[in-house]
């Protein structure tokens, strides 16, 4: 049994050792000793000053430990007495048994509210750019090395079974700008630190920036291993958001899953099959960021699944007042993109929007004085579904209307200004639409290119197909100048079916026809009546095989005719039933000055009720284009087409004067048959003056007058 003895006696001697270790060993190492140490140490490598509020304890039982007292570090000097880097307390438990073996297991690790706080001055100096190592010249790479790395070296031997920190707070302050962003309620929890193995990793905070505060819940989760090459790996990454603050209404979570690496050499990040999902978002795809030269680069392909713009513009206050309202509901598509401190280049873009396929690229440079290029093609656009609805007509109260327009007034900013500010910008980019509505105006294969900068701004050209013909048109906007912005305005229409577009400009069907027209005008770029009543320039138009509605000089004319006709006891012939003329031409053209349009060259050729006759109408007058109003005073004169197909005026008919007034729909038709009775009875009192006095003869001039008048 003297192994049993031997034994007993070893043990005692153990625990002797232990015992006399565990009381001796907190004696022997001084507390002021570590705290001089340690503010020694923090001088050497970062020059300024540690501040230890208490004594520094390690104990032996029941398990190995070393607690720090609360630490504050001095800020850089000219950035004040509050301390740059801080911590309450912090804790370390180590394993004895691994520690006599020859590992380094620590039990735990707690840190208690660690504090740092970062700093740009009113000049732009920083309060870390002292810590940071000087830049060195740029030396032979050293060939790789062939031994483990520190990681590689540490596995299985160094360990934490578990870390903890707590309330950590962490805040960055430009002074220059005013911006400012904080990171609190920082609580990481790491479990089996051990560089050879998974590291099961857990953390949340609270981010906040901006005036008013606006802030990102955050939970995180995911494991960390070290996979050699200095890399590192988060695996089953799970990242939980919840964002709130103006201008949202209240809360709006997210999720972010995938798998992250990140190269420390390389300065590189990674997140692979990346997935965010939320209520208005849902996507997948590649993102990585990198540090180059100049700053971090990013690059990502992304597929989204669904952007829901109205549920969002919802969660930010903004309530979507669209003609339809299901529009900018679902949006997919997927983009490629990088984007490093000077650019940002949208490679590649598809996009499905409310039934639209869309595709296209873009470019944006020199964020302090941007440079934007693109390109954009459509297979169709509805921008009828996306303009406020039109409310109903007797819908609003008295009173209502006119509140109403003074608020939009009040809140929108003048279309001055919307341009002044569009021309500021250096834009150049193309956009093509296989179909496009606006205000109920159809449009084919619409193709047009923008430019904007230094003060000016131009859409040309613009061409597209327009209701069985075609349309070309440029614009241009002149905002260098202290006064209102000047437009110049362009458009030639060819073989353009009239009735359907004025249907969809002005709701009125009241010409027919198919017709080329030419403007070329100027003006202030306003809206509604202050543009057109600026408008100075010229104007033309032809037309062919149409009809003017609410408008027939035939009709008028054998209506005066009829009457004066029945009232001598005459036989009345049947007029046109119709309140329209069918005409087989129409030209005019004019001066534009102040937004009316005066017409000098009227002519119009009316085909009348009568069989191969016709009416050839000619004459001058206005068409004011902000009432709408026209005056004309014309001219008709009866023209009949011979069997070869010859025309010529009929001699037999006087011509007869004509006053055209009115809006559309309510057009006035007055031929002014006065005048002719006058001159027919001179003529014929000059007639009877120079015949001879025969009685057969005597009515010989009045026959003749009235088949003049009258087409007898």
């Amino acid at each position: 049994m003297k192994w049993i003895r031997r034994l007993l006696v070893g043990l005692l001697v153990l625990v002797a050792v232990l015992g006399a270790t565990a009381v001796l060993l907190p004696r022997l190492v001084d507390s002021d000793t570590l705290r001089s140490m340690l503010i020694v140490a923090a001088r050497s490598h970062t020059g300024r000053e540690l501040t230890v509020d208490g004594d520094i304890r390690v104990a032996v039982l029941p398990r190995p430990a070393v607690v720090l007292p609360r630490l504050a570090l001095a800020d850089a000097d000219g950035f004040g007495p509050e301390p740059f880097a801080s911590l309450d307390g912090a804790r370390a438990n180590l394993r004895l048994w691994p520690l006599l073996r020859g590992r380094l297991q620590v039990a735990s690790v707690e840190v208690e509210r660690p504090q740092l706080r970062l700093t740009v001055d009113a000049a732009g100096r920083s309060n870390w750019g002292d810590l940071l190592p000087e830049p060195q010249a740029e030396a032979t790479p050293a060939p790789a090395s062939s031994e483990p790395g520190i990681a590689a070296s540490l596995a299985g031997r160094v360990g934490i079974g578990r870390m903890r920190v707590n309330g950590g707070d962490l805040l960055w302050t430009d002074r220059r700008s005013g911006r400012w962003a904080r990171v609190r309620d920082l609580d990481v929890a790491i479990s089996g630190l051990d560089p050879g193995r998974p590291i099961p990793l857990t953390a949340s905070a609270t981010l906040e920036t901006g005036d008013p505060v606006r802030s990102v819940q955050l939970d995180l989760e995911t494991d960390v291993q070290w996979s050699g090459e200095a890399l590192w790996h988060a695996r089953a990454l799970k990242l939980d958001a919840i964002v709130a603050g103006a201008p949202l209404r209240g809360q709006l979570p997210f999720r972010l899953t995938g798998e992250a690496s990140f190269d420390p050499a390389q300065s590189r990040l990674a997140l692979q099959d990346l997935t965010l999902a939320g209520d208005p978002l849902s996507l997948a795809g590649d993102l990585t960021v990198a540090q180059a030269g100049d700053g971090p680069v990013v690059g990502a392909q992304l597929r989204m699944q669904r952007l829901d713009v109205r549920a969002l513009a919802q969660q930010m206050g903004v309530e979507l007042a669209t003609a339809d309202a299901e529009v900018l509901r679902q949006i997919s598509g997927s983009l490629e993109l990088r984007a490093d401190a000077g650019q940002v280049n949208l490679a590649r873009m598809e996009l499905a929007v409310d039934g639209s396929q869309w595709r296209g690229s873009a470019r944006v440079r020199d964020f302090a004085q941007p440079a934007i290029r693109f390109e954009l093609e459509g297979d169709g656009l509805d921008l009828d579904r996306y303009l406020p609805p039109t409310p109903a007509s007797g819908s609003a109260k008295p009173g209502e209307a006119s509140e109403l327009a003074a608020s939009d007034v009040a809140v929108a900013a003048s279309p001055a200004d919307v341009l002044r500010r569009a021309a500021r910008h250096d834009v150049q980019g193309t956009v093509t639409v296989g179909s496009l509505k606006l205000r109920g105006i159809a449009t084919q294969n619409l193709s047009l290119q923008v430019r904007s900068g230094r003060g000016r701004l131009a859409l040309e050209p613009v061409s597209t197909a327009l209701y069985g013909g075609a349309l070309e048109a440029s614009a241009r906007v002149d905002a260098s100048g202290r006064g209102d912005p000047r437009l110049r305005l362009k458009l030639s229409a060819t073989d353009v079916s009239i009735a359907p577009l004025l249907l969809a400009l002005a709701d009125q069907d009241v010409l027919q026809g198919r017709f080329t027209a030419g403007v070329e005008v100027s003006g202030i770029a306003a809206t509604g009546d202050a543009l057109l009543r600026s408008l100075n320039g010229t104007a033309r138009l032809n037309g062919t095989d149409g009809v003017l509605k609410g408008i027939n000089p035939d009709r008028s004319i054998c209506q005066a005719r009829a009457a004066i006709d029945a009232a001598r006891g005459r036989e009345v012939e049947p007029c046109d039933p119709s309140p329209d003329a069918r005409f087989s031409v129409l030209r005019m053209s004019g001066p534009i000055k102040a937004g009316v349009w005066r017409s000098e060259d009227l002519m119009v050729e009316q085909v009348r009720f009568r069989p191969d006759r016709f009416y050839r109408i000619t004459g001058t007058g206005t068409l004011d284009l902000v009432s709408t109003e026209i005056d004309y005073r014309l001219r008709a004169a009866s023209v009949r087409r011979g069997a070869d197909g010859a025309s010529q005026e009929d001699v037999r008919e006087a011509p007869v004067p004509l006053r055209v007034r009115g809006r559309p729909g309510a057009f006035t038709v007055q031929p002014e048959l006065k005048d002719v009775l006058r001159d027919e009875a001179l003529r014929r009192l000059q007639e009877k003056l120079e015949s001879t006095p025969d009685g057969d003869d005597e009515e010989a001039p009045a026959k003749q007058l009235l088949r003049g008048l009258f087409g007898r």
